[in-house]
């Protein structure tokens, strides 16, 4: 008998209790025969509006290679299961496990909050991360456009970002983005899931499969694209 339902589509498996909560609720399978189990309906994508009133993150940690970082959403449905980021949902009241990938929390002014911080008075130029804690391009940026509304900001005011993705998406905003390596104000870096991993579960819930994916190719120079203002990272 197995002692929890399978979520097929889902890179987590359960839904841990939340380390901030008194209360827990836990599913009673004992009086389930094996049957019962099989047409468990999968977890539906829930996007939520988040009413944060900045969206510019900061941090000190010498660790991390940037001060400033953007997050359009929190939650990702790429549900990766080695993600990091996971925890950061307990602070809002949901578990690390299936909530974080399915219960996706959207920062729909992220655009006009960016704008703000960049004509503070204290303003200084430094490079902004996005993708700090959950991908940019997840799957809701086809819907929400947040990423590139934001990116548009910082093209039209000048402001040097860095993007750390693992969906193609980012080839829709090459419009964009590529004005913005001319003038050596980008840097773009992407990974991808190994298509002819042996069989198993996948570590990544929803691997990007489009067509427009970007194709193998040789290691690029990225010192030289650093002096032609472009650094391309795969990995």
């Amino acid at each position: 008998m197995r002692s929890e339902l399978e979520r097929h589509g889902r890179g987590a498996q359960s839904d841990p209790p939340n380390r901030f909560e008194a209360i827990h609720a836990e599913p009673d399978l004992e009086q389930l025969a094996e049957g019962d189990l099989s047409d468990e309906r999968p977890v539906k994508t829930q996007f939520l509006v988040d009413h944060s009133r900045s969206i510019v993150s900061e941090n000190d940690s010498p660790d991390i290679p940037f001060r400033y970082s953007i997050n359009p959403y929190r939650g990702c449905e790429h549900g990766c299961a080695y993600c990091y980021a996971r925890p950061t949902h307990e602070y809002l009241g949901f578990n690390a496990g299936l909530d974080f990938e399915s219960r996706i929390l959207v920062k729909e002014r992220a655009p006009e909050l960016f704008r703000d911080w960049l004509a503070r008075d204290a303003y200084q130029p430094e490079w902004v991360a996005f993708s700090g804690v959950t991908d940019c391009y997840q799957p809701a940026e086809r819907r929400f456009e947040l990423t590139r509304r934001c990116l548009q900001v910082a093209a039209e005011c000048g402001q040097p970002i860095g993007i750390v993705t693992k969906n193609a998406l980012v080839a829709r905003d090459l419009d964009v983005l590529q004005p913005m390596a001319a003038r050596r104000t980008q840097s773009s870096s992407a990974s991808h899931v190994q298509r002819d991993r042996p069989p198993g579960r996948t570590p990544q819930a929803h691997p990007d499969r489009r067509s427009d994916r970007p194709q193998s190719a040789p290691r690029p120079d990225t010192r030289s694209d650093r002096r032609r203002g472009e650094s391309v990272d795969v990995a």
